[in-house]
């Protein structure tokens, strides 16, 4: 076989797929009315150029919302957006690219069949090989039954061989089954559950349930098409013609279908219309009428189709239509704007018949007439450039490059053209009273076939006019650099001080109410006789360029702009206008189609709304007139499906799947792409994501299709994303992603911990440093202590005492010159025995210095000087808590110093019966308490922290500070006072070389 036969005739026989085929609600969106034209429906088209594959095969709708599509080089998946390609795991040599027919299984599935290599199914994502025997031609049709049967046709040097897959058990279809081999014809999976096949000359029925296929009494032809219409009737098109196989109804006659190759396919629409390809005059379609067909009409290259070799179609759950050809992709569905022919460029707004049986504008070729009902426009004056129109349905005032008419009319036509005179004028309007009006340097009259100034200050030369509007028994005029005018009877007045109107020029004027409304290019306004309130463009975009507003009787206000067309309420606007930056709810018409508002270049005042008598309305825009009928506006109400498609991160992709996608540590950067499946208009679809966790709300992303973050902790992650179609259809349930980044080493929690381990071992390092500084310090001062003690002992010993003991000896040896007796000898033997006591206290003194240098017994040295201080009326105690440790000796004595002076205050004023004295000997601090049970301490003296002129308490507090340790004094309930001395041990308190048995208590 040649590599290209069967792909085109398997994109043929792919058409006849069955409805079931597609996934999808039931209630969808109405097909194109029956009575709209080809013409009349939206076409949109894809080729190469657009990243669109060429010569598209087969095209079929998955459950998921995708549209798939069999292609020569492959399987392509499409959102309406962007075409990716889906390739097998595993490349198979015996396999070929080319795509011929595609099913879409309502369990999901999706089965492809291939022009050599038979068939494959992707599921779960993963495409696979799926042939039950070695495969033998090519596939060209794959259909699923009522039951879920899947069938498959393949063309085999012509002959149609046929499998099948039911309960999971594959059969190939032959004689047992009531069929022999015979030519190459369609397959058809009725809705009844019924199989129908058309092998030439035959065609053949395998009931629901039967077990063999029966011959039915209608002779099929080559080239031949089944399918069901939604009545159920079966419908066959091949060489003979289009009939119904049952024999009822009309015979129509079909045109060739020459291309070699390539057989018929047609397919009945949701609306009953019956749409036909592979003919040789391209795109067929037969519109239903009254359960019948109409006249086919026929679309080709050079209406637009991305080629006339059209060989595969399907409609999506939208009621899209979608062509695939040689060239690339097409789209036809229903819209609620259509244009009008001819397409001529216009150039003025609407005049209107007061009673809108008909509307005139003028475009580059002349004036037309609209007719109330009708669907195009007929041109009533040729006339080119013209620039301006006004009038009514009796007359038209026009002003033209190549001069200035007045046509009167009879019923829409022109019976009369009068001539008049100059100036040429850019605007014009006709009063209540039925007077012409233009301006140009000033404000004209039309005075029987000549313009004459107007009387009064609106005929000076104060300003060019360029916008005249009829408004109550006067006119609005604009007037360059003045701004809007009311003009009545010669007299000018303002409306408005010019600087106040913060929307731009105005472009286009409308009455509602008693208000009048304005279009402007950078908003919206509205005038109610005194004021002026605004609605700017910045704070509501859509209301850009506003060219045309007309509001209806049903409270709609209907706007044409820079963005496209839009339709509000009333009661939104005035109450937008009644509170400024209130949100202003409407829909959008042709904007996604590129119908905007003709631009405002040269255009002295826009008016390009019109309604006619049947309620339909007319627009002047960009690409010439369009019209929409209100009462048979269509939407879009399906919600649309939200996919996540992959997340990409540090160069891999990860498609998004039912497990969480784990991400290698480090990563620091990812994308998320996303997507939703309304493919009516794809680009209109908007978009909400959310990473909970790390974004307090919905981010609105309009219709960016990826989410981009950086810097994220590593750590577990869900990323929501929620979408709305082209008619503003929420899906809020969405999509949902779960992803997860690896820490890096130094992220974890354990590595967290021991930095923690490490920091605090650390700080205690640091701690235990800072204590040994301070400790070495206080010994430092304690040694500086014992130096200077043993250096004074030493200095008294070797200089003082002996300098005194020479003397006393020089004195003695003078002494012995004097005779015993001698008054004076008796005088100096005395002093000399004065002068040995001193010596001697000098002695002790200097031993006293040299032995408290050593450490000591704190209770040793407490214990005398108690007995000594205390009177016997009165009992003292000295307790040790903790294990007892010997004291630096300068410590030792600041301590026996406090003790000492509290003890003598406690005899002195207290007057109590007890002294209790309590040494606590803890590791960390030594705690003296000096206790009695006397009367207690004045409260004013604890708070002035002693008496004027006294300074025990002063002299206690410095001596412990000295140590490093704080005093407090406290009075005890119900009598007595403690005083608490607390002094820490890494001063140097205890001393750390002496740990002998403490001398026994004395006390």
């Amino acid at each position: 076989m040649t590599p290209f036969r069967f792909p085109l005739l398997a994109a043929a026989a792919c058409l006849w797929i069955a409805c079931s085929a597609l996934a999808g609600p039931v209630a969808v969106p109405a097909a194109a009315p029956p009575g709209r034209g080809l013409a009349e429906l939206r076409h949109t088209r894809w080729t190469l150029g657009d990243g669109a594959p060429s010569s598209i095969r087969a095209i079929a709708q998955g459950r998921d919302g995708f549209l798939w599509l069999g292609t020569s080089t492959g399987l392509y998946r499409f959102d309406g957006i962007r075409f990716e390609r889906i390739d097998p795991p595993e490349d198979g040599q015996r396999r070929s690219l080319q795509v011929t027919a595609l099913l879409a299984a309502r369990n999901g599935d999706l089965w492809v069949g291939y022009d050599y290599g038979g068939i494959a199914v992707l599921r779960n994502g993963v495409l696979r090989d799926a042939n039950p025997w070695k495969p033998s031609g090519g596939v060209d049709t794959i259909v699923e039954t009522r039951d879920g049967s899947i069938w498959f046709s393949a063309d085999s040097r012509g002959e149609l061989h046929l499998g099948r897959l039911q309960a999971g058990r594959w059969t190939p279809i032959g004689a047992a089954q009531g069929y022999t081999l015979g030519r190459m014809g369609p397959i058809l999976a009725a809705a009844d559950g019924s199989v129908y096949i058309a092998p030439p000359p035959l065609l053949l029925r395998l009931r629901r349930g039967a077990t063999r296929f029966e011959a039915l009494p209608v002779r099929s032809a080559t080239n031949g098409a089944l399918a069901q219409d939604p009545r159920g009737a079966i419908w066959l098109g091949d060489d003979a013609g289009l009939r119904r196989i049952d024999g009822r109804g009309a015979r129509f006659a079909l045109t060739g279908a020459n291309t070699p190759y390539v057989r018929r396919g047609m397919r009945f629409d949701r609306a009953g219309n019956l749409w036909m390809i592979a003919q040789d005059d391209g795109l067929t379609r037969f519109r239903a009428a009254a359960g019948s067909l109409l006249p086919p009409e026929r679309m080709g290259a050079a209406q637009g189709l991305t080629s006339s070799l059209s060989v595969a179609m399907a409609e999506d759950r939208e009621a899209n239509i979608w062509i695939g050809t040689e060239s690339g992709l097409d789209r036809l569905s229903a819209t609620n704007i259509v244009r009008a022919e001819p397409n001529d460029g216009l150039v003025t707004g609407f005049v209107r018949a007061a009673d809108g049986r008909a509307l005139f504008i003028a475009g580059l070729a002349g004036i037309y007439r609209i007719d109330a009902g009708s669907t195009a426009p007929t041109r009533i004056f040729d006339k080119a450039s013209i620039g301006v129109l006004c009038g009514d349905a009796r007359r038209l005032l026009t002003f033209s490059l190549a001069g200035n008419f007045l046509l009167d009319l009879e019923e829409g036509r022109v019976r009369k053209v009068t001539e008049i005179g100059e100036p040429l004028s850019i605007a014009c309007a006709l009063d209540a009273q039925g007077t012409f009006w233009s301006g140009m340097d000033r404000l004209y009259r039309l005075d029987g076939a000549r313009l004459v100034p107007s009387a009064g200050p609106g005929g000076l030369r104060t300003g060019t006019v360029g916008k005249i509007e009829p408004f109550g028994q006067g006119l609005i005029i604009g007037r360059a650099s003045k701004g809007l005018r009311f003009f009545r009877d010669g007299r000018e007045s303002p409306l408005w001080r010019r600087e106040d109107q913060t929307i731009g020029s105005t472009t286009s004027f409308r009455t509602i109410g008693p208000y009048l409304l304005v279009g402007a290019e950078a908003g919206l306004g509205r005038w109610d006789g005194k004021r002026l309130a605004q609605l700017t463009a910045r704070a509501y975009p859509a209301l850009t360029g506003i060219m045309g507003i007309l509001p209806t009787d049903d409270g709609t206000v209907w706007l044409v702009g820079s963005n496209g067309i839009l339709r509000t309420t009333r009661a939104a606007l005035e109450a937008a206008f009644d509170r400024p930056g209130t949100p202003l709810p409407f829909r959008r018409f042709g904007y996604y189609e590129g119908f905007t508002a003709r631009s405002n270049l040269n255009v002295g005042e826009g008016n390009d709304i019109a309604q006619d008598a049947t309620g339909r309305l007319w627009f002047a825009t960009n690409k010439g007139l369009a019209t929409i009928d209100p009462a048979s506006l269509t939407g879009n109400r399906l919600v649309p499906p939200v996919v996540i498609r992959a997340l990409s991160a540090g160069g891999r992709r990860w498609e998004a799947g039912g497990s969480p996608i784990e991400l290698p540590a480090g990563t620091d950067r990812l994308e998320i792409d996303y997507t939703a499946l309304s493919l009516t208009d794809a680009h209109a679809n908007r978009f909400r994501y959310m990473l909970e966790g790390v974004e307090p709300g919905w981010t609105d992303a309009q219709d960016r299709r990826q989410a981009l973050y950086t810097n994220l902790a590593p750590g577990a992650y869900r990323f929501r994303v929620i979408a709305a179609n082209n008619d503003g259809v929420w899906n809020e349930q969405g999509a949902v992603l779960a992803f997860r980044i690896a820490p890096r080493f130094y992220q974890t929690r354990w590595f967290l911990a021991l930095c923690v381990a490490a920091g605090a071992t650390l700080l205690w390092l640091l701690y235990r440093r800072r204590l040994a500084v301070v400790a070495e310090r206080a010994r430092a001062g304690i040694r500086a202590q014992l130096d200077e003690r043993e250096r004074i002992a030493r200095e008294l010993h070797d200089t003082l005492l002996q300098g005194f003991q020479g003397l006393m000896l020089r004195f003695q040896s003078a002494v012995e010159q004097l005779p015993r007796g001698a008054p004076a000898r008796d005088t100096l033997e005395g002093a000399l025995e004065r002068a040995d006591d001193v010596l001697m206290e000098g002695r002790e003194r200097v031993r006293a210095l040299r032995e408290t240098m050593g450490p000591v017994w704190l209770r040793a040295r407490l214990e005398p000087l108690l007995a000594q201080l205390v009177p016997a009326a009165i009992s003292w105690t000295l307790e040790e808590q903790g294990a007892a440790r010997m004291l630096c000796a300068p410590a030792a004595e600041e301590l026996v110093a406090i003790m000492v002076e509290a003890v003598s205050n406690a005899l002195r004023h207290a007057g109590g019966s007890q002294l209790r004295i309590r040494l606590d000997y803890g590791r960390r601090h030594l705690v003296m308490a000096i206790g009695d049970d006397g009367r207690g301490i004045a409260p004013e003296v604890l708070a002035a922290g002693g008496r004027d002129g006294h300074y025990g308490f002063t002299g206690m507090r410095e001596r412990a500070a000295r140590l490093g340790g704080s005093l407090s004094i406290v009075r005890r309930s119900p009598q007595g006072t403690v005083i608490r001395v607390v002094v820490p041990a890494r001063t140097g308190l205890y001393a750390p070389d002496k740990r002998m048995d403490p001398p026994a208590s004395g006390g």
